[in-house]
């Protein structure tokens, strides 16, 4: 799924995180993988009137450091965070939910 300049995939055992960068003169995307088995906890704040929706993974080891530098109608948010807009909002309670059996049957 891509919304807001980031992309989100589930494979059923790792969540791959990618987010386009302002890098040289084409820009770049930054990919951050990680297993379920690391996702500690999932928050899913669903989008408002004016804000995007964020869905978190709390992500043993991981970075919680800022992009910095995200590309043009990129959110500056971690690379644990995948923010999207009202209308993907059933595809990522779906995803959730998928993500959330898969850390069930891992542990």
């Amino acid at each position: 799924m891509r919304a807001r300049r980031r992309s989100i995939r589930f494979s059923g055992t790792e969540v791959t995180i990618s987010a386009a960068v302002k890098d040289g003169f084409f820009g770049n995307d930054r990919k951050h993988t990680f297993s379920v088995t690391k996702i500690k906890s999932i928050s899913n704040s669903e989008p408002g009137f004016a804000n995007p929706g964020r869905l978190t993974f709390t992500v043993e080891g991981a970075s919680t450091e800022v992009v910095k530098n995200p590309a043009s109608g990129g959110d500056q948010v971690d690379m644990n965070t995948f923010c999207y807009n009202s209308w993907d909002t059933g595809q990522v309670r779906k995803l959730v939910a998928e993500i959330k059996k898969a850390m069930g049957g891992s542990r």
